[in-house]
């Protein structure tokens, strides 16, 4: 039987500006069956998304030179005319793209939309606007969204139901094979979970043949009948997925499946990375998933060549931040010792930072009929992070969990409740200029997306030494040196002072944004989804670091994410959030172990 989708000796180089060429896919070959599941699995930039594209015949011609050869179905894409490739596109092989804002219009309903994928593929005679519109509200029935919200435009969907909405748009036309591209990256884990099923659900029905685009081992464990795992634009190993998770051949594959932190994971353990594999046997999950620091290597950062260092070198050196009262290593390490035995003799230590019945709202209206619309984000949450400790918040989006770390960081401000950090009032901060600067050299944030919160205009050593400047008596000379130590710190190197962010792979960035962080020697770091976005491998690396500075330095962390896994091996404490409000929280085991809260278990539930 011909294969739905047959890729042989693809090789994909885009041209640049001067003439020169970068082959993003180089010499591909393999074959998706009817009705079959196949992962495409590696990190960013080893050119999955690449060959999606080039199967839906996507690329630009005039940058990008596409060689071998792609069948759909017996139909040849590379080459193919450009009325023959539209042809196929939507009636015989569709896309779900990453981001589904972005591929959805944001000028016309989601109803109208399907229905004109309907209507521009459907066979002779069956693309009339009543038929397409009865077949847009069928198939967002069967994605489950309602029929009545055919008339909603995509801004008004969760990020979740765009997804479906996305799905529905792939299949409304029951095409032979369908490209999902990282269909749940950075989707909550219930959100993904749910997802996933569906898809899977009309896989099965339809028969459609699905190429599934991921850097997730999760998500290729949870649907794939097959795996092929890429690197560099080549692939390196193929094969049923149970075998290729538990008995990989290649040591990047091991190392690609061991990086990412399980619920079986030992907590605490420095995770595998790909500069790191693990050993033949150590498999998705495994007994070797976790090692003791004692055993595994610090890891390397990836492409810009910095060479690794040591967390024990590091903790005789100077410190690169510059110290302030209460900030030497013994004493924050002794602080959190003592946190974690309950102050034994002395009785329950104040908390280092702490909310009290927190309530924050947005939007409403003002004078006689205030409150009206108000959207209620955070709900009488009361929190406390103890010296020396790492608190993890988790919940889904809109759990309010990302404005509780704000209203922490003196950025948002309170509806009403009360903010302290290390005793004193810090609610007014956002309003308070001046307060808002003093916090900010015990309260730092790392963000979610780096590139975003990096200024693409500012050298790297711009960008480090700014809270140097305005925080300190030094020199432009004493403010560099200590960037560089930064920079070392956190497994980059002096050289990369000049370069700008764009320059950066993403794991890097977030390294900078954690050396930026650093600089003032904070006593409190804030977290907010720091590797939510990141491939596994460099999520592993992050999170290395993360731990080091942890006990080199004494630091401690709100942690906010929705991915359990990691909450669970990173955290000592968790707070678990639902709509602005905290439904359970205790000690990481507590939680994780015996979860009280009927939502705590419908999440570990659906964490793959």
């Amino acid at each position: 039987m011909t294969p739905a989708l047959s890729v042989r000796d693809l090789t994909v180089s885009f041209r640049g500006r001067e003439g020169t060429e970068t082959t993003a896919v180089d010499g591909l070959s393999f074959d998706l069956e009817r009705g079959e599941v196949l992962g495409l699995v590696g990190e960013s930039g080893s050119g999955k998304s690449t060959v999606g594209l080039a199967a839906m015949g996507l690329h630009d011609p005039a940058r990008t030179r596409v060689s071998g050869s792609v069948l759909v179905g017996g139909t040849e894409v590379v080459g193919a005319p450009d009325s023959a490739v539209r042809a196929l596109r939507g009636a015989r092989i569709a896309m779900v793209f990453q981001d589904a804002l972005a591929a959805l219009s944001p000028f016309h309903t989601v109803g109208a939309q399907l229905a004109e994928a309907y209507r521009v593929h459907a066979p002779a005679g069956a693309g009339r606007r009543a038929d397409a519109k009865e077949k847009a509200l069928a198939v967002l029935e069967r994605v489950g969204i309602p029929a009545a919200r055919a008339r909603d435009y995509p801004h008004r969907f969760s990020g979740g139901m765009r997804q479906r909405v996305m799905i529905a748009m792939a299949l409304i036309n029951s095409p032979d094979v369908l490209i999902a591209d990282e269909p749940t990256t950075a989707l909550d884990a219930r959100v993904q979970r749910q997802v996933l099923d569906l898809l899977a659900e009309l896989q099965e029905e339809s028969g459609t043949a699905v190429l599934l685009v991921t850097h997730d081992v999760g998500v290729v464990a949870h649907v794939c009948d097959r795996m092929l795992v890429m690197r560099g634009g080549r692939g390196l190993e193929e094969g049923p997925t149970r075998k290729l998770l538990n008995d990989a051949a290649h040591p990047y594959t091991r190392a690609l499946t061991g990086a990412a932190p399980t619920l079986n994971t030992v907590p605490g353990t420095r995770l595998r990375t790909v500069d790191d594999p693990a050993p033949a046997g150590a498999g998705y999950g495994g007994a070797g998933h976790g090692e003791s620091a004692a055993t595994v290597g610090r890891p390397t950062a990836e492409s810009g060549g910095a060479e690794p260092t040591s967390a024990a070198a590091g903790k005789g050196a100077a410190r690169p931040g510059g110290g302030h009262a209460g900030q030497e290593v013994s004493a924050a390490t002794a602080s959190r010792s003592a946190a974690e035995s309950g102050g034994a003799g002395s009785g329950p230590a104040a908390p280092l930072a702490e909310v009290v019945d927190l309530r924050v709202e947005f939007g409403g209206r003002r004078g006689l009929r205030r409150g009206r619309g108000a959207v209620q984000a955070v709900r009488g949450v009361s929190l406390r992070i103890d010296a020396g400790e790492t608190l993890g918040l988790v919940g889904e989006s809109g759990s309010g969990k990302s404005t509780t770390a704000r209203v922490l960081a003196g950025l948002q401000r309170p509806t009403s409740g009360a903010v302290r950090f290390d005793g004193r009032d810090i609610s007014r901060a956002a309003a308070d200029t001046r307060l808002r600067r003093e916090l900010s050299r015990d309260v730092q944030l790392v963000f979610q997306d780096p590139y975003a919160s990096l200024n693409p205009r500012r050298t790297v050593e711009e960008i480090v030494t700014t809270p140097l400047r305005v925080h300190t008596a030094l020199d432009k000379g004493e403010r560099r040196a200590r960037a560089a130590g930064l920079l070392e710190q956190v497994g980059l190197q002096a050289a990369h002072l000049g370069r700008y962010p764009h320059e950066f792979s993403g794991g890097q960035r977030q390294r900078i944004g954690i050396a930026r962080a650093l600089a003032l020697r904070p006593r409190l770091i804030i977290a907010d989804e720091p590797v939510s976005a990141l491939d596994v491998s460099v999520q592993a690396q992050v999170l290395n670091l993360l731990m080091d500075l942890r006990e080199e330095l004494g630091l401690s962390l709100l942690f906010v994410s929705h991915d359990l896994a990691v909450v669970r091996h990173f955290c000592d404490r968790v707070a678990v959030m639902r709509a602005g409000t905290v439904v359970e929280s205790g000690p990481r085991d507590e939680v994780f172990g015996d979860p009280k809260a009927p939502y705590t278990r419908e999440l570990l539930a659906a964490t793959m």
